[in-house]
């Protein structure tokens, strides 16, 4: 499916944001816990927020929903791997260690893109990805 709008990406963004899976988990202070109510959160509010602006401004352009269509592309794949991270059949820590070092980096890239999603709702301008 191709979405080509504000709006198709504030759609995509609160679906990650309703379909984050619940963990199973016995703490709730978890890093786990607390790496999946940010993303939810962030998708939450990026996906208000990008709505809100497609109801004022209509579809904008590519350069404008793109980065929030990779929010949650990247919030999707965080949430998976948090969903693989200690659930295995076979402990194997090196495994382990290796979803953690992704799910690491891809919060790099979910923060940067969260960053520019704000501050492009809050100040109405394009801004430089």
């Amino acid at each position: 499916m191709k979405h080509n709008s504000m709006d198709d990406a504030g759609c995509c963004l609160l679906s990650v944001a309703w379909n984050i899976a619940p963990l199973t988990e016995g703490r709730p202070d978890s890093r786990r816990g607390a790496i999946r109510r940010s993303v939810e959160s962030a998708c939450r509010t990026a996906g208000l927020g990008a709505r809100e602006w497609a109801a004022r401004h209509g579809t904008g352009t590519e350069a404008q929903y793109r980065p929030f269509l990779q929010l949650a592309d990247v919030a999707y794949e965080i949430a998976t791997l948090l969903l693989l991270v200690d659930d295995f059949l076979v402990p194997d820590l090196e495994r382990e260690h290796r979803r953690w070092a992704e799910i690491e980096d891809l919060l790099v890239r979910f923060t940067e893109l969260a960053d520019w999603t704000s501050a492009f709702l809050l100040s109405g301008e394009p801004l430089r990805l």
